[in-house]
């Protein structure tokens, strides 16, 4: 989000209030600008907002830096009418990839969704959370953010992935792309690979970033929207013997599956029907009552779900196929598949 600070205007125009920019810039990194102007009397706006450009261009603050129409890193409205100098700082933004090394970290902060986030419910401690307020004590989004608002010295930083896996599956391979908004940043440049070895050192056997890059306006909308399928890894068990020859009947070919909303996400999820593909392209026997299998499937098709069958709200599902009741004991996400021939968008509930 931009970052926009209000003042009052104490100069009458073409006049420019230099100690107020100066308060918020002189001490804050920044390349690009805009000004904008408005006048009392629009007859008087074009001489004015050229008298206004003159004067802030030749102010050494100014001086070194570059006019630009388009996302600069600080926009400046003076403001006739309503006696208010207006200045916006733009974010900054920061792509990259993710690996999840552990099972019980979040993507990002898992607030209790029965109390809301407030740790309380009906005048008590709310007995999901136990006053906790979220249902994760880490999460990938704040392990990171610590070390970019040191870097950037920012006052927030937001999260956006290319889809999310659960707390208990990790995000494996080469990682999951992910955008961040540095909210009102002081800093908008740094050493991205010392601060990239930096994290990866303190994070170790927890999350690990790679590729990561100072990123272009349009980055976060890119991420989120681009449609991804996966590949999976995961260890299938059954309290009795798994015929693996059944299984076998179903490999490489690609499988429609329609899944209704998963009982254990109904609670924040709208109820509906979805449409997904499944390819089992590995099977791997562990003992008589677990088998180890890898898949390739749609975006947001839910594989856990796939496996059990969910109570029917999965169809088919592995269990069918294999004629008893199965369930995932560990999913591991091996690959976000990029590129992807054909899609363009994810399709967001």
């Amino acid at each position: 989000m931009v970052w926009v600070g209000h003042f009052p205007l104490v100069v009458s125009l073409p006049e420019v209030p230099f100690s107020t920019l100066e308060s918020v810039l002189q001490n804050r990194e920044w390349e690009t600008y805009s000004i904008g102007v408005r006048c009392k009397n629009p007859l008087h706006k074009e001489n004015t907002s050229k008298a206004v450009r003159a004067r802030i261009a030749n102010n050494p603050l100014f001086r070194i830096k570059k006019t630009v129409f388009e996302f600069p890193d600080a926009e400046i409205i003076l403001d006739e009418v309503t006696k208010q100098v207006m200045i916006q700082i733009l974010p900054v933004i920061i792509t990259g990839k993710y690996t999840k090394l552990a099972r019980t970290i979040a993507q990002t902060r898992h607030f209790c969704y029965e109390c809301k986030g407030s740790g309380q419910k009906t005048g008590s401690i709310c007995p999901v959370c136990n006053g906790e307020k979220v249902l994760t004590k880490e999460s990938v989004q704040e392990l990171i953010a610590l070390f970019f608002k040191k870097a950037f010295v920012c006052d927030e930083v937001l999260f956006h992935g290319a889809g999310r896996e659960d707390v208990d599956v990790r995000m494996l391979g080469r990682g999951r792309p992910f955008a961040l908004t540095l909210e009102n940043p002081l800093q908008r440049t740094t050493d991205v690979e010392k601060l990239t070895n930096e994290i990866n050192a303190s994070l170790e056997n927890k999350v690990q970033l790679s590729n990561l890059k100072i990123g272009m306006h349009n980055d976060v909308a890119y991420t989120t929207q681009k449609y991804h399928t996966k590949r999976y890894l995961a260890l299938v068990e059954s309290p009795e013997k798994i015929n693996v020859e059944l299984l076998e009947k179903y490999l490489n070919q690609k499988m429609d599956v329609l899944q209704t909303t998963p009982i254990r996400v109904e609670k924040r999820r709208v109820m509906k029907e979805r449409p997904h593909w499944i390819i089992l392209e590995k099977i791997k026997k562990i003992d008589e009552n677990r088998v180890e299998i890898e898949l390739h499937a749609s975006a947001g098709c839910y594989i856990k779900e796939f496996i059990s069958g969910d109570e029917g709200r999965s169809k088919p599902s592995l269990s069918e196929w294999v004629g008893i009741a199965c369930h995932c004991l560990t999913l591991d996400v091996l690959e976000i598949v990029e590129d992807e021939p054909g899609f363009s968008f994810s399709v967001k509930d």
